[in-house]
């Protein structure tokens, strides 16, 4: 029953585009071959190294979830960081009450981890939809660098130097101040799930040595 309610989080490859030749998806296929014969080995493989934050905010929160749903102990709250012997000559509604805590701070631990997760985050940036329509008129009007509105000046340039000029929506009056809300909203996300992330890890560092059933 545990096993079907369990996210995965799988370090292969996948196809990136609609069409994949067999070269490609040989290499692809000797790649993830590659990554889980590592993984069976030292538990880790070369993609979880590439992105330790992303495996750590992809993985932790599923381990702590099944840690909380099958877990038989909790820590001694009054200072020993032993588990289930605490419970002994405790009443019911003492050992209840500990049960009740320990989830409390696993579950604290499980929403932190998944707020500090740009893919799993609750909060979402409130100018999105209004971006993404200045996007697509920027280049529906001017292409998908802004090639219409390159000067001459640009254009000889770009010919004789291989410069050349790309133009974004917020170079661009009409789209100027939806960018920049935008942006700042951005910013006011990534601040909200770095100081997730940094409450989480303060819980886990705190309790590292009860994170055992």
């Amino acid at each position: 029953m545990r096993d079907k309610t369990k996210i995965g989080y799988s370090c292969y490859d996948k196809k990136m585009h609609g069409f994949e030749n067999p070269n490609e998806k040989f290499k692809r296929w000797r790649r993830n071959l590659k990554f889980a014969y590592q993984r069976i080995k030292y538990g880790y493989c070369d993609s979880d190294v590439w992105s330790i934050d992303v495996w750590f905010l992809n993985v932790m929160p599923g381990m702590l979830q099944q840690l909380k749903d099958t877990t038989h102990s909790y820590p001694c709250f009054q200072g020993s960081i032993s588990h289930a012997v605490c419970e002994t000559g405790m009443s019911e509604e003492t050992d209840n009450e500990g049960v009740k805590q320990w989830e409390a701070i696993l579950s604290e631990m499980i929403f932190l981890l998944n707020e500090a997760n740009e893919d799993t985050c609750t909060r979402e940036n409130k100018y999105q939809k209004e971006y993404d329509k200045a996007q697509e008129e920027f280049e529906n009007k001017y292409g998908l660098f802004g090639e219409k509105l390159r000067t001459e000046e640009e254009k000889t340039e770009e010919k004789e130097k291989g410069i050349y000029r790309a133009y974004m929506p917020g170079d661009v009056p009409e789209y100027k101040e939806i960018i920049e809300l935008y942006f700042n909203e951005e910013r006011t996300l990534q601040d909200y799930r770095d100081d997730c992330k940094n409450k989480a890890l303060e819980l886990f560092s705190k309790w590292f040595w009860d994170l055992w059933d």
